[in-house]
């Protein structure tokens, strides 16, 4: 049993982050030229060092050194709405409210010009995560209260041109990843009136992977980029530990059940590779029309497997491979050259099936319009601001159970939602 849970645990490190601003627990957000045009254009427009990430082969566009540098502002909305049942009879507690707490991440490029032709960037930041928390009492609390993925990237990278038309990129990225998951325990059948312990399962791994760009500049007014970011596997390390409420801790039996799960847990966790192609023209000297579709390997992730000594377990997970389509402009009005109005629109889908949609992963297929500005203060520096709504094409229906012994099965709806405000600056030396 004790590694039967910490398998359905680990399961759930995977599906702990919250509602996130892409499909699954993917995030794109890292600067506000991105989200301003809903992500269209992304690996094309390189005219500013956040290529650096998004395509590093568009470093070769830029002249001398250039750092951008963002902080984004989540404010993700989750409500669930419906009930736990246990053998047919209802889980008491609380259902509604906003289980997604708002969250702030950061990031930065940075290229530097060894020549015309030959560029260095280095990139740091955080494409998968957020967070999902429950109240102790909530009614599903059995499935889920804590989950949460933390993970940071950090690309160096190297560009080339190696016609006037065609430039190159890529480099090694280096990942960590630390996961937690929290839920609560059914001893009622032992101890009616105990409270709920809680099993807390922490783990986190450092691994390496890839970053490959292409850039074709087919006139001065178009050019296409395409990106590939390769998948990452961790061997994750951690342990599950139970929290007891004094009652129960107090029953020998129990007690000893419940302190026989405390322990060390590894896994293998692979995060999806995704490749992008986008297009940047400028149909008038001051007005660009931008594109975007981008694939994610989801479908990598079909089970979890937990291998301590002497035994292997595996939990189904199911995801699928999805897509991203965006489209967006920018204008420059000519009576404010200074001035860029930015626009997008996203169409994404979710990467979870009816099998995996429960109260970590609340996802399925949503839209999101972006707008925003840069303005250029100096010759050397700009200021940029972005805000991205994004909603559920739809609501989320769950029919879930994670399979935990008195768990039941979690009946509901979930409505979510998400707003994301970035601000950054662009400096050139």
């Amino acid at each position: 049993m004790t590694w039967r849970v910490a398998n359905l645990a680990f399961a759930g490190l995977l599906l702990a982050t919250g509602h996130a601003r892409a499909s699954s627990f993917q995030l794109r957000e890292g600067d506000p030229d991105w989200l301003a045009n809903a992500f269209a254009g992304d690996a094309a427009k390189a005219y500013d060092a956040g290529t650096a990430w998004n395509n590093p082969a568009g470093m070769t566009r830029l002249s001398g050194d250039e750092l951008d540098q963002a902080a984004n502002y989540f404010d993700p909305g989750v409500r669930f709405h419906g009930a736990d049942y246990v053998n047919g009879t209802r889980v008491t507690g609380y259902s509604g409210g906003d289980a997604a707490p708002p969250a702030v991440t950061a990031g930065f490029e940075y290229v530097h010009s060894f020549s015309q032709d030959l560029k260095f960037g280095l990139a740091v930041e955080a494409p998968f995560g957020l967070r999902i928390a429950y109240p102790d009492s909530f009614v599903g609390r059995y499935q889920a209260l804590v989950s949460s993925i933390v993970n940071f990237q950090v690309t160096p990278s190297l560009a080339y041109r190696l016609t006037p038309q065609l430039s190159i990129g890529g480099g090694p990225v280096v990942s960590y990843l630390h996961a937690r998951l929290t839920q609560g325990l059914n001893t009622t059948a032992f101890i009616p009136d105990g409270g709920t312990s809680i099993v807390d399962i922490r783990g986190d791994g450092t691994a390496a992977g890839y970053q490959l760009g292409a850039l074709y500049e087919v006139t001065p007014d178009f050019r296409v980029g395409v990106d590939y970011h390769s998948r990452i596997s961790f061997a994750l390390g951690g342990k599950q530990s139970v929290f007891e409420p004094p009652l129960i801790a107090e029953n020998p039996l129990v007690n000893a059940v419940l302190q026989g799960l405390n322990a060390h847990i590894k896994a293998q966790i692979t995060l999806p590779d995704v490749a992008t192609i986008s297009t940047y023209y400028n149909i008038l000297p001051n007005l660009a029309f931008l594109t975007t579709a981008q694939w994610t390997h989801w479908s990598l992730i079909q089970n979890i497997s937990i291998k301590p000594a002497g035994a292997v377990e595996t939990t189904p997970i199911d995801f699928r491979n999805t897509w991203m389509g965006s489209i967006g402009m920018n204008w420059q009005p000519k009576i404010l050259p200074r001035l860029t109005l930015q626009a997008g629109l996203l169409y994404d889908q979710g990467a979870n099936t009816n099998t995996t949609r429960g109260p970590r992963l609340p996802d399925e297929d949503r839209l999101g319009p972006g707008t925003g500005f840069s303005y250029a203060l100096t010759a050397a520096t700009t200021l940029r601001l972005a805000y991205l709504h994004e909603f559920a094409d739809g609501q989320d229906h769950l029919h879930y159970s994670n399979g935990f012994p008195g768990a039941g099965t979690l009946i509901g709806t979930s409505n979510n939602n998400a707003d994301v405000i970035t601000a950054g600056l662009t400096m050139k030396f």
